[in-house]
């Protein structure tokens, strides 16, 4: 029993991480074997793997967020991909494009090629579901009210609601038809966790993954924030103070033009 215990908790926390994985091919469709691949989250090295000998990579066990993810192979040119969504039990596939160095007199003349993620391909799901990232979750209304993980949940999905006894129902299902999970573990239900502390919420509301068993009613899987939320936060606040400022001297260098009178045409 302590044995199917331990298989079944492990099992569970796994069903709470993603993974990003893909193909490196160059400008000739070529694939590109054995690049170092990265995986960056704030500028903090989370993760790497290297691409097989057919230009295959992967990495997991990734928590739910977004991620920066940066190749580099001696022969092409590095390449980052900034804002790579990750949500639980899924892969996030990336395939990435890279640029041949090119070569004058024996220079070398290559670079950083920076892009932002932008999600392709046609959606193969066959469940609903709805991600947050702590980005999104800042602008979620229930967030700015400083509620909790219920008004969370209740605010993303429309058909789940909540009764007088804090238990929730997905699409009228009895409360007890659901699974939460918190940071890789099953709880028995939202409790009061604060918005502020939440890193990401993903909610599955029709046609749960088969790893999740035999739910009747909904899957909840939340990620708390993290030693990495907290620089995050602190970027975010510090690229928002340097916009601040730049507009204020903006502001003042336009005031300083209209007073002497100069006109720019």
């Amino acid at each position: 029993m302590a044995i199917l215990t331990l298989i079944s908790v492990t099992a569970a926390a796994q069903q709470t991480y993603g993974e990003i994985r893909g193909v490196l091919r160059n400008e000739l469709k070529e694939k590109v074997p054995f690049a170092t691949v990265k995986i960056l989250q704030d500028n903090q090295l989370i993760g790497g793997a290297e691409s097989d000998a057919e230009g295959n990579y992967k990495y997991k066990p990734l928590e739910p967020g977004l991620y920066d993810v940066m190749v580099i192979e001696s022969g092409h040119q590095s390449k980052k991909i900034n804002g790579v969504k990750v949500v639980p039990g899924e892969a996030t596939y990336l395939n990435i494009k890279m640029s041949s160095n090119t070569f004058t007199e024996v220079v070398v003349q290559g670079k950083l090629i920076v892009e932002d993620y932008t999600k392709t391909g046609a959606e193969t799901n066959v469940y609903s579901m709805k991600s947050l990232d702590a980005t999104e979750l800042m602008q979620n209304s229930a967030f700015e009210r400083g509620g909790d993980l219920m008004s969370v949940v209740t605010s993303m999905a429309s058909d789940v609601v909540e009764d007088a006894q804090g238990g929730f129902h997905f699409r009228g299902g009895r409360s007890d038809a659901n699974a939460v999970f918190i940071d890789g573990v099953k709880a028995l239900d939202m409790g009061t966790l604060p918005a502020l502390s939440l890193e990401n919420v993903t909610v599955f509301t029709g046609g749960v993954p088969a790893m999740y068993g035999d739910v009747l009613g909904g899957v909840v899987i939340v990620t708390t924030k993290s030693y990495f939320s907290g620089i995050r936060e602190k970027n975010m606040r510090n690229r928002r103070m340097d916009e601040k400022r730049k507009e204020k001297k903006e502001r003042q260098e336009e005031e300083k033009e209209k007073a002497s009178g100069v006109i720019y045409e």
